[in-house]
C-alpha cells in the first residue's frame, strides 16, 4: 500500500476519534511544475479544448438557477449540477460530458485499476466562488477510518474547466504537493486515504470544474453513464 507523508513528515492515516486529516495552510506545499509528473497523481493535459471548456461553463451558467441542487449543505447548496439533470436539453454539453467520463473511465482502468473493471459513479459541473476552500478530506472515508457516505468510491476526477482566476489549487497534504488549475487539464487519482485533497481559497473570479467518481461496485454504476447522445 502507497505511503503518503503530510509536509511535516508524518503519515496521513485514519485515526481514531480524528476530526481533521491534516491542519495546515495547502498554499505552502511546493507547486508541481507545468512539466512535472507526481508518481502518485495522473494529469491529462489538454484533455479538451478551449471551446468545449466554454461549452460547458455556458451549460452551467444557462441552469444553475433552476437546475442546481439544494442538498440543505450550505457549502454546496445551489453550486453543481447534476449530469442526469440536463440530458434531455444540453446535448453539446451532455457529448463533452461523457467524451471525458468515459475517456477518464479507460485511463482508470488502464493506470491504475491494472485492467479490472471499474465504473462511472455520478458527475457533476460545479461552480467555485471567491472565498471559497475546501478542507483535506477523503472521498470515500472520514478522518477517523468510518465509512463516509460515498464510501463506495475507489477514484475521483477533476476536469479544469478555466484557469482565469485566483487560488483554487488542489492540494495534497500526504503527497506534499499542490496543483495549479489549468483550464483542459483532467487529474485522476485514488479516493481513499492515500489522496486527502483540499482546495485553497479563491481569492478572486470564478472557479468552474467538472468532477467525476468510479467505483470498482458495479451496483453504484450511473446507469446515465452508459447513454450515447
Amino acid at each position: 500500500m502507497l505511503e503518503t507523508f503530510d509536509s511535516l513528515g508524518y503519515k496521513i492515516e485514519p485515526r481514531p476519534n480524528a476530526k481533521d486529516w491534516w491542519v495546515g495552510d495547502g498554499n505552502s506545499l511546493p507547486l508541481l511544475g507545468e512539466n512535472q509528473e507526481h508518481p502518485s497523481l495522473l494529469i491529462v493535459k489538454d484533455a479538451i479544448n478551449p471551446s468545449q471548456c466554454k461549452t460547458l461553463i455556458d451549460c452551467y451558467e444557462r441552469n444553475y438557477k433552476e437546475l442546481a441542487e439544494h442538498t440543505g449543505v450550505e457549502f454546496w447548496d445551489g453550486r453543481y449540477i447534476q449530469f442526469h439533470d440536463i440530458i434531455s436539453h444540453e446535448v453539446d454539453a451532455v457529448r463533452i460530458m461523457q467524451q471525458i467520463r468515459h475517456f477518464a473511465n479507460l485511463t482508470i482502468i488502464n493506470e491504475f485499476a491494472v485492467g479490472e473493471p471499474v465504473y462511472s459513479d455520478c458527475s457533476q459541473l460545479v461552480r467555485w466562488h471567491a472565498g471559497l476552500e475546501m478542507k483535506p478530506h477523503a472521498d470515500n472515508l472520514k478522518s477517523d477510518g468510518s465509512p463516509n457516505a460515498t464510501s463506495h468510491r475507489t477514484y475521483s476526477s477533476i476536469l479544469y474547466l478555466n484557469d482565469d482566476y485566483e487560488g483554487g489549487h488542489t492540494y495534497y497534504p500526504g503527497l506534499g504537493v499542490r496543483i495549479a488549475p489549468k483550464a483542459g487539464s483532467l487529474l485522476l487519482f485514488g479516493a481513499g486515504y492515500e489522496h486527502v485533497h483540499g482546495v485553497t481559497k479563491i481569492t478572486s473570479g470564478l472557479r468552474y470544474t467538472y468532477s467525476g467518481w468510479f467505483t470498482d461496485d458495479i451496483g453504484w454504476r450511473d446507469e446515465k453513464s452508459l447513454i450515447v447522445v
